[in-house]
């Protein structure tokens, strides 16, 4: 039994011997390529999705944006003309208006309320995940659902608003006046989105080390001193990007206004993404509603930018 099995362990030794280093050089290639190529196989997927629903309609836009005419008939290259329209149009300062107003009011309220909700979940020892729960479920809304809530909610006659405003004696209010309007989207989108980034802050302050709150209270820091020392720092990372994608969503918001007040009363809601809406589709002017677009994709990477050289850490010395 030795004999035999020695004998196909010998051979097996000789047939390794006998390869040739271009042989080996050979055998690691196709062994590399195979791993490199069952890689991008799983990758394949996703640059698939990217290039057709990213990139291939961002190069649409900026093509079109060139443009006039609409998407079945013929059209015409027209340079920068559809550009220099949006830009000298009367409604424009209006809608660019709407949308920093909106953003300005929906993404500080989310940020500052999201953290106080972290802080407070994170506290709660029992039924914490029903907490959770609650607390992202309005996330799970489609943004035409919240519409057609806040629609009930501040309806003049039997909305939820008002009725809590008779039962304290006061007068009924129309919420989505032109000087009230703006607000309820942005309150609607608060509601909406503050949850998401509650989840994410959570998820953070779970991650800070302990030690360094019993260092700070041994040191004999307060409880503000403490959040402003310690927990801010910790989650610096993950409220920079929470401000950078809250103003981007903001800047973008369309499903609410669309179902809630179409953008009106007059322009009192009219924002960017509206606006493209209203003239591609209202209006049939797909170059115009490009070239908008256009025009909002500079607007947030400049945002984007500045928020990035404003937030981010500072050099160590």
């Amino acid at each position: 039994m030795a004999t035999t099995t020695a004998v196909p362990s010998r051979a097996r030794s000789e047939h390794r011997a006998r390869l040739t280093p271009e042989e080996h050089r050979r055998l690691r290639f196709r062994r590399q390529l195979r791993r490199n190529l069952t890689g991008w196989a799983f990758v394949a997927p996703v640059g698939v999705f990217f290039v057709t629903f990213l990139l291939i309609p961002v190069v649409g836009v900026f093509w079109w944006s060139t443009r006039t005419g609409n998407l079945i008939g013929e059209s015409k290259f027209v340079g920068l003309k559809n550009l220099q329209q949006v830009v000298g149009s009367f409604e424009a300062p209006t809608v660019l208006l709407n949308t920093i107003m909106f953003a300005l009011m929906s993404v500080p309220v989310i940020i500052v309320v999201a953290i106080l909700l972290a802080l407070m979940l994170g506290r709660v020892k029992r039924g914490a995940a029903v907490y959770r729960f609650f607390i992202y479920f309005p996330v799970l809304v489609p943004g035409v659902v919240v519409g057609l809530i806040w629609t009930f909610v501040t309806h003049p006659d039997f909305g939820l608003f008002n009725t809590i405003l008779r039962s304290a004696g006061q007068d009924p209010v129309n919420w989505l006046s032109a000087g009230t309007a703006l607000p309820i989207v942005a309150a609607a989108d608060i509601w909406r989105n503050v949850g998401y980034w509650a989840i994410f802050f959570l998820a953070a302050l779970i991650g800070l080390p302990r030690e360094l709150y019993e260092a700070a209270h041994l040191d004999g820091a307060n409880a503000f001193q403490r959040f402003r020392h310690v927990t801010l720092p910790g989650i610096r990372r993950i409220g920079l990007l929470a401000i950078v994608m809250a103003t981007i969503w903001a800047l973008q918001v369309f499903d609410i206004i669309l179902i809630l007040t179409q953008g009106g009363p007059g322009t009192a809601t009219t924002t960017a993404v509206y606006f493209v809406w209203y003239y591609a589709f209202g209006l049939g002017r797909i170059g115009i509603s490009a070239a908008i677009s256009v025009v909002l994709l500079v607007v947030i990477l400049l945002m984007t930018v500045s928020y990035l050289r404003l937030l981010r850490e500072p050099k160590r010395s």
